[in-house]
């Protein structure tokens, strides 16, 4: 690969070194895995570059600040995520500086002083009276307007299948399927994620074959399920956000993290208490890994030991 690989197609050539050179901090290959969530992290560094005009050779510390500003909305503080891509821009960055595309690593500095977290942090869901309340409000008024049932089949969506935020935004109205004996929803394969088709819960079926209806008596020139607009604009993270908000406040619930991703693993953490393997609830996720699943299960256990620790004291002190 020439150095001019970098500037004609950065993501081709980040693919190429990425399959055939990368190596962690261990000098060893990327497991596969790895490779392909890293493919996708870095697609959408050089999208935010591109979109403000600039290039992997000219990107600066500045433009690493502006990129984790835009993922504030969608990775929380006490996650990993910005590390993770800071130690991606870093390796990228050290290696187009022996390519001499670059003459400097603007994320050196930045990584100073900083370490991966001793622990993971514990994932933040409903409680299972709270996840019922929200099911319960998962139901469509009489004569509702088109954007009130949209709001509830959303959060009906999120709470019954366990989609993703940028999944959801890309639905296309086939993709639910609502008339069948078994309705579900088909995922496609972004990024990291597998491909899947989920079956929905029982209690989002009737809200969302209602808004499926009203979707597609309207006229618009997308196909996505979803839409912002009348013209058939996508719809924004923001917005998708402030649905599962409004729902959250209608049942008085506040959590430290009220975004869709709150629901997705309240819908994984329901799938293993009602007995599935780490295996099963991570296909229905569509995550290749088990360690989401490993740590919703561990939520679970830490449960069973409360209540187990307060059955005691009550026998002690009776």
């Amino acid at each position: 690969m020439n150095d001019f690989g970098w500037l004609d197609d950065p993501q081709a050539a980040y693919d190429e070194w990425q399959r055939n050179d990368a190596v962690g901090a261990d000098r060893r290959p990327f497991a596969e895995q790895s490779i392909t969530q890293h493919r996708s992290m870095f697609a959408r560094f050089h999208r935010h570059l591109a979109t403000h005009g600039k290039t992997v050779a000219t990107f600066g510390s500045a433009e690493i600040d502006n990129f984790f500003n835009a993922l504030v909305h969608e990775a929380r503080p006490d996650t990993t995520t910005q590390l993770r891509y800071l130690k991606l821009i870093d390796r990228v960055s050290r290696h187009l500086v022996a390519m001499k595309v670059r003459k400097d690593n603007p994320a050196s500095l930045m990584l100073v002083g900083q370490a991966w977290p001793d622990d993971e942090p514990t994932p933040v869901f409903l409680s299972e009276d709270d996840d019922k309340r929200l099911q319960d409000v998962c139901v469509a008024p009489a004569d509702a307007p088109f954007k009130t049932l949209r709001s509830v089949a959303i959060v009906a969506l999120f709470l019954g299948t366990g989609i993703t935020s940028a999944e959801c935004r890309q639905l296309d109205l086939d993709d639910l399927d609502v008339a069948g004996l078994r309705p579900d929803v088909y995922i496609e394969k972004r990024g990291p994620r597998i491909a899947r088709r989920v079956p929905l819960e029982p209690f989002c079926v009737d809200v969302l074959r209602e808004y499926v209806s009203a979707r597609r008596l309207l006229a618009c020139s997308t196909r996505y399920l979803f839409v912002a607009t009348a013209t058939g604009k996508p719809m924004k993270d923001d917005t998708l956000g402030k649905c599962v908000r409004s729902a959250l406040g209608k049942i008085n619930v506040t959590a430290a993290d009220m975004s869709p991703r709150l629901l997705r693993n309240t819908y994984g953490r329901r799938h293993i208490a009602m007995g599935g393997t780490n295996e099963q609830v991570s296909n229905l996720l569509g995550l290749s890994s088990h360690r989401t699943a490993a740590r919703l299960r561990q939520t679970l256990d830490l449960s069973l030991e409360q209540r187990l620790d307060e059955g005691v004291d009550r026998s002690i002190r009776l």
